[in-house]
């Protein structure tokens, strides 16, 4: 094997989970590379040692993937029954089935109750998991966790959600993750109320289902929605309901809500997977 690049050795270094202070300056973009640099560095890097993995190792089976070690990822879900992940498990089951490495674990909430996550995530953390990735719907019961898990030598990435974002938009990530992978929440909140108010030109009373008011994977969404149709000027009251958190619950919940106010309602609209699925077929 040829000898590494020292700018890939120096980025790797850099990156190594006992540097903690260091590998924050370098992903926080102060650092002597960027965070998409570093990441390049890094598939380098694998690229370069793939030749040198041995006992242990498997065998990648399609593609021209770098042989790696058999790596145990966990994943901490909020809603791990509902089907807007079932897509999240097949996506992560052909990645692993690319690299031939385990399929991930799955696991923490069927309901979004957040210690179960905290318990799931820290067996993850307990079982010496290879890496965490988990959907940060608190900004401060992760806190600790999280830290725990990095400061154990396990990379934690979030992904859905990442924290909370308050009414003005303000992002309150709470963890020391590595990266977020999902998208802006509040942003896509404000898309949503852009669009209830092109729809909802005349005015008139909405409600907007969210599935679990306060959790930071839909909450920002509504902020959100609420902010554009507030800087807009129009008088849209739009009525903030739970639907709860798994699927049936969602449907008995909306179904009840839309009957007792299809006389005065002007514009039903979700925030949320589940919740839009239902509102669709309500209003069909």
């Amino acid at each position: 094997m040829g000898k590494v690049d020292p700018k890939v050795d120096e980025a790797i270094q850099t990156l190594n989970m006992t540097d903690g202070p260091a590998r924050r300056k370098l992903l926080t973009g102060a650092g002597l590379v960027s965070a998409a640099g570093a990441a390049s560095a890094l598939l380098a890097a694998c690229s370069s040692s793939s030749s040198a993995s041995t006992g242990g190792a498997t065998k990648s089976t399609a593609g021209n993937f770098p042989k790696t070690p058999p790596w145990q990822f966990w994943f901490v879900n909020h809603v791990t029954t509902n089907p807007f992940f079932v897509p999240t498990q097949y996506g992560a089951a052909d990645a692993c089935a690319l690299l031939g490495i385990p399929n991930i674990k799955w696991g923490g909430s069927q309901t979004s109750s957040v210690p179960e996550m905290v318990s799931y995530l820290n067996t993850a953390a307990a079982g010496k998991a290879n890496g965490i990735a988990v959907a940060v719907i608190s900004a401060t019961a992760f806190t600790q966790p999280v830290l725990s898990a990095m400061n154990a030598g396990i990379p934690v990435v979030s992904y859905n959600a990442d924290g909370v974002v308050n009414a003005a938009g303000v992002a309150t990530t709470g963890t020391n993750r590595l990266a977020y992978y999902g998208q802006d929440l509040y942003a896509s909140g404000v898309a949503l109320g852009t669009r209830i108010v092109q729809l909802m030109s005349g005015g008139g009373a909405a409600v907007g289902f969210i599935a679990t008011p306060g959790a930071g994977n839909i909450q920002p969404r509504i902020n959100g929605a609420k902010a554009a149709i507030a800087a807009s000027g129009k008088h849209i009251p739009l009525a903030e309901i739970a639907s709860g958190a798994q699927l049936p619950q969602e449907v008995t919940t909306i179904d009840a809500y839309v009957l007792a106010h299809k006389s005065t309602l002007k514009g039903i609209f979700a925030v949320d997977a589940g919740s839009t699925q239902t509102v669709g077929q309500a209003v069909a």
